[in-house]
């Protein structure tokens, strides 16, 4: 997998490192109209020329985080940033998003982003139905803030413009992930999330917080949670699952061991202020929710 040149801890030390969006665990996402779909593929098809990381990178985006399991990696283009600002062409993302799938970084999705002030709430019409932006002040200069707006390629149960697509995970290993449905039930929502988070762990070996994974009493806990989360990977392949009380046993195991990964990691910290912003990262993987604006 390709390494960015920041990682998650290093951008949670400026601030909150909180890559989602509004969309969360909607227990019945509004399914978005023909028009927006069509609006989606000419999205797909306008980006087809960057669908590989090196394709990318030629036409000035660049990596920044390391791979999230609910959002891959952003791709950014500054320039494409700098120059639409809130005059927005949904063709012309300034934003792209890669993740594993079929042994290869694929391209799952795009998002465009601009600096405004903190007390400028006003967003650009987008796509049909006016799908919610969402605000990153961490990541804009002191009074502004940098607004967002997520868009999948690739099926998401939580609609084509949530923040978190809890699916990647699944597909990085080369699963089938759960259908959409089964995400409409809070509990079983939330144990799906917690195992494909797990999966997270097998998948990145370098860790949710690469600097951290990287402490001696840290990295040993992890390779052990990795050992046994792998002996269940292909028993939380959702293909064909006619059994689910057996396969929501397997995810409840694969769940168990991303609490303890959590909890090390969260255990690992000394700032407050830290713990308490790698604490909203998780917590936001685990339910999908985040706060949004239009």
């Amino acid at each position: 997998m390709t390494r960015p040149a920041l990682t998650l801890v290093a951008s949670l030390a400026l601030a909150s490192a909180a890559h989602a969006q509004h969309a969360g665990m909607d227990m019945g996402p509004a399914s978005p109209s023909a028009k927006a779909l069509q609006q989606i593929e000419q999205v797909k098809q306008a980006t087809q020329t960057f669908a590989a990381p090196e394709q990318a990178r030629a036409a000035g985006f660049g990596p920044v985080l390391n791979w999230l399991p609910t959002m891959g990696i952003h791709w950014i283009n500054l320039g494409r940033q700098q120059q639409s600002g809130r005059n927005v062409t949904i063709t012309a993302p300034d934003q792209l998003m890669f993740s594993p799938m079929n042994g290869k970084d694929a391209l799952v999705g795009a998002a465009y982003s601009f600096i405004v002030p903190l007390s400028d709430s006003a967003r650009p019409a987008t796509f049909d139905g006016n799908p919610g932006w969402h605000d990153h002040p961490q990541f804009a200069p002191e009074g502004s803030t940098l607004a967002m707006l997520h868009v999948w390629f690739v099926p998401s149960p939580d609609g084509p413009f949530a923040g978190h697509n809890p699916n990647l995970p699944f597909w990085a290993l080369g699963l089938t992930p759960p259908p959409a449905d089964r995400f409409k039930d809070a509990a079983e929502s939330v144990r799906i999330r917690k195992a494909a988070l797990a999966l997270g762990v097998v998948v990145d070996t370098a860790g949710l917080f690469p600097t951290l994974a990287q402490r001696p009493e840290v990295h040993s806990a992890l390779v052990s949670h990795r050992d046994a989360i792998r002996s269940l990977v292909s028993r939380l392949d959702a293909k064909g699952v006619t059994d689910w009380a057996s396969w929501d046993k397997t995810a409840d195991d694969a769940a168990a061991h991303w609490d303890a990964v959590r909890a090390l990691y969260l255990g690992s910290v000394r700032s407050p202020a830290v713990r308490a912003r790698m604490t909203k990262v998780m917590d936001e993987m685990e339910t999908g929710a985040h706060g949004h604006a239009h």
